[in-house]
Protein backbone atom coordinates (compact mmCIF):
# COMPACT_ATOMS: atom_id res chain seq x y z
CA UNK A 1 0.00 0.00 0.00
CA UNK A 2 2.84 2.38 0.78
CA UNK A 3 4.57 1.70 -2.71
CA UNK A 4 1.45 2.40 -4.25
CA UNK A 5 0.97 6.19 -3.10
CA UNK A 6 4.48 6.42 -3.59
CA UNK A 7 3.93 5.28 -7.14
CA UNK A 8 0.46 7.39 -8.05
CA UNK A 9 2.81 10.31 -6.57
CA UNK A 10 5.59 9.88 -8.97
CA UNK A 11 3.83 9.68 -11.59
CA UNK A 12 1.77 12.21 -10.95
CA UNK A 13 4.59 14.63 -9.94
CA UNK A 14 6.03 13.42 -13.77
CA UNK A 15 2.96 14.61 -15.20
CA UNK A 16 2.95 18.01 -13.78
CA UNK A 17 6.97 18.27 -14.93
CA UNK A 18 5.75 17.10 -18.89
CA UNK A 19 3.02 19.60 -18.24
CA UNK A 20 5.32 22.31 -17.44
CA UNK A 21 7.60 22.09 -19.87
CA UNK A 22 5.30 22.70 -22.74
CA UNK A 23 5.66 25.92 -22.52
CA UNK A 24 5.41 28.29 -25.76
CA UNK A 25 9.30 30.02 -26.25
CA UNK A 26 7.84 31.97 -29.36
CA UNK A 27 6.76 34.07 -26.39
CA UNK A 28 10.61 34.04 -24.66
CA UNK A 29 11.93 35.19 -27.67
CA UNK A 30 15.47 37.18 -26.72
CA UNK A 31 14.50 41.04 -27.51
CA UNK A 32 18.19 41.04 -29.58
CA UNK A 33 16.27 38.61 -32.28
CA UNK A 34 16.18 39.72 -35.83
CA UNK A 35 14.39 37.92 -38.44
CA UNK A 36 16.52 36.72 -41.28
CA UNK A 37 16.50 38.94 -44.34
CA UNK A 38 14.81 37.70 -47.35
CA UNK A 39 16.65 35.78 -49.93
CA UNK A 40 17.97 37.12 -53.15
CA UNK A 41 15.60 38.20 -55.21
CA UNK A 42 16.54 37.38 -59.08
CA UNK A 43 14.97 39.13 -61.95
CA UNK A 44 14.33 37.38 -65.09
CA UNK A 45 16.37 39.45 -67.41
CA UNK A 46 19.11 38.22 -64.80
CA UNK A 47 18.17 34.74 -65.47
CA UNK A 48 17.52 35.21 -69.18
CA UNK A 49 20.91 36.40 -69.44
CA UNK A 50 22.59 33.84 -67.57
CA UNK A 51 21.40 30.83 -69.09
CA UNK A 52 21.83 32.44 -72.36
CA UNK A 53 25.56 33.09 -71.32
CA UNK A 54 26.12 29.26 -70.26
CA UNK A 55 24.66 28.32 -73.35
CA UNK A 56 26.68 30.44 -75.76
CA UNK A 57 29.76 29.73 -74.12
CA UNK A 58 29.49 26.37 -73.91
CA UNK A 59 31.68 24.50 -77.22
CA UNK A 60 29.35 21.59 -76.58
CA UNK A 61 26.29 23.64 -77.89
CA UNK A 62 28.33 24.30 -80.92
CA UNK A 63 25.31 24.33 -84.05
CA UNK A 64 22.50 24.20 -81.11
CA UNK A 65 19.25 26.75 -81.94
CA UNK A 66 17.96 27.17 -79.02
CA UNK A 67 15.35 29.98 -77.54
CA UNK A 68 15.35 31.13 -74.13
CA UNK A 69 12.17 32.69 -72.57
CA UNK A 70 11.88 33.15 -68.72
CA UNK A 71 8.68 34.27 -66.83
CA UNK A 72 8.68 34.66 -63.06
CA UNK A 73 11.73 32.75 -62.65
CA UNK A 74 9.67 29.83 -64.94
CA UNK A 75 11.97 28.97 -67.85
CA UNK A 76 10.68 27.67 -71.42
CA UNK A 77 13.12 26.02 -73.86
CA UNK A 78 12.45 26.24 -77.26
CA UNK A 79 14.17 24.74 -80.38
CA UNK A 80 16.87 22.25 -82.40
CA UNK A 81 19.91 20.38 -81.06
CA UNK A 82 22.04 17.86 -82.62
CA UNK A 83 21.91 15.35 -80.56
CA UNK A 84 20.54 13.87 -76.73
CA UNK A 85 23.60 15.20 -75.27
CA UNK A 86 22.86 18.96 -76.22
CA UNK A 87 19.20 18.70 -74.69
CA UNK A 88 20.88 17.09 -71.32
CA UNK A 89 23.62 19.97 -71.23
CA UNK A 90 21.00 23.04 -72.08
CA UNK A 91 18.71 21.23 -69.47
CA UNK A 92 21.72 21.17 -66.64
CA UNK A 93 23.22 25.20 -67.73
CA UNK A 94 19.52 26.09 -66.67
CA UNK A 95 19.05 24.73 -63.45
CA UNK A 96 22.06 25.66 -62.53
CA UNK A 97 21.09 29.54 -63.29
CA UNK A 98 20.14 31.07 -59.25
CA UNK A 99 16.38 32.21 -59.35
CA UNK A 100 15.16 29.28 -61.42
CA UNK A 101 11.82 27.73 -60.35
CA UNK A 102 10.62 25.43 -63.40
CA UNK A 103 11.89 24.22 -66.52
CA UNK A 104 9.82 23.49 -69.37
CA UNK A 105 12.39 21.56 -72.17
CA UNK A 106 10.70 21.37 -75.15
CA UNK A 107 14.08 21.62 -76.96
CA UNK A 108 14.15 19.02 -80.13
CA UNK A 109 16.84 17.03 -82.21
Amino acid sequence: MKYCKILVFLISLTGIALIAGCENYAERTHPSWVAPTAGAVYDDSTIYARITQAVQTDPDLRGANIEVKVNDGHVTLTGKVLNENQITKINMHTWMVDGVKKVDNQVAK
